[in-house]
């Protein structure tokens, strides 16, 4: 069999799978103004609708979203690398954090409990975006693009920084601020942790992880 067709849809079939969950997010987000339903509920609708669309386009290809590394396998590994990862990078963020934004002082304000934060970014968040991006997009495409480089033991291809892009596109076109392109960085480290050993549990667990630190800054500063 040519493998030149395969390697087009490996390509064409995500690509296809994010602007259509894009456009959804878009108009969701439109959305807002129009029911208070969808303005309470948006990420939760946005999130559903990754999951779904993820399963249907795994499914549709008569496999399951095992194979796309969503599972607790190594589960102590992957909560020990997402330790080392937040003491590296956290302490970086905080730093730039307070430079881009000028903070003040800090002060502990935080409207919800931790646990709900934290499961509301598990969950709502971090599982859907993760199954979405470094399950079904960077899986699909590593098969595509070739070329690997070994960074930090780790091999690396071009679909790991391609599709944090695409993550970091879908974050600019529902909040159409600069900042908001800056979660390409984050997306490269969620992409090195899913090629590390082909499982989601750590990605999803550091992005979570993620927005409560950038979620406890921004209240802490800002209120």
């Amino acid at each position: 069999m040519d493998a030149g067709p395969a390697m087009r849809r490996d390509v064409l079939e995500p690509l296809v799978l994010v602007a259509t969950t894009l456009a959804f997010a878009v108009v969701t987000v439109l959305l807002k103004p129009v029911h208070p339903f969808i303005d309470a509920n948006a990420t939760g609708i946005v999130g559903i609708a990754f999951l779904v669309a993820a399963w249907v386009a795994i499914r549709l290809r008569g496999e399951h979203p095992a194979d796309y590394g969503l599972g607790t396998d190594g589960w102590a590994g992957e909560l020990a690398w997402v330790a080392i990862l937040a003491a590296v990078v956290f302490p970086a963020f905080l730093v730039g954090f307070r430079i881009w934004w000028h903070t003040g002082g800090f002060e502990w304000n935080m409207p919800w409990p931790l646990w709900q934060l934290a499961a509301t970014h598990l969950v709502v968040v971090a599982l859907p975006e993760e199954m979405l991006y470094r399950g079904f997009v960077q899986q699909r495409l590593g098969q595509a693009m070739r070329g690997r480089v070994r960074i930090l033991g780790v091999a690396i291809g071009w679909a790991v920084p391609a599709t944090a892009a695409l993550f970091a596109l879908g974050h600019f076109a529902t909040d159409l601020r600069p900042d908001r392109l800056a979660t390409f960085f984050p997306g490269l480290v969620f992409g090195w942790l899913k090629e590390r050993r082909g499982s989601l549990l750590g990605p999803i667990l550091f992005h979570a992880a993620c927005n409560m630190f950038s979620d406890i800054l921004t209240a802490g500063y800002f209120g």
